[in-house]
């Protein structure tokens, strides 16, 4: 887990319903995080994509807000 920076967003992990990372200040950084999380799922998506065109790309981790947001 990353603890530098303020807790404005975080990575959630849809499938286990937890925080996986804590403590970005700008959602890129976030977003860079969670396609790193989530590149292998997307490799077996690309290969299953090829065969069904219409299957939507899936995320297994989401960005949340942090409690130090704004808004949260």
């Amino acid at each position: 887990m990353q603890t530098a920076g303020k807790d404005i967003y975080n990575v959630y992990s849809v499938i286990s319903k937890k925080v996986v990372e804590v403590g970005f200040d700008k959602k890129m950084d976030a977003k860079d995080k969670r396609n790193e999380l989530s590149a292998k799922t997307w490799k077996k998506w690309e290969k299953k994509k090829k065969d069904h065109p219409k299957i939507a790309k899936p995320f297994p981790y989401i960005i949340v807000k942090g409690k130090e947001h704004p808004k949260y």
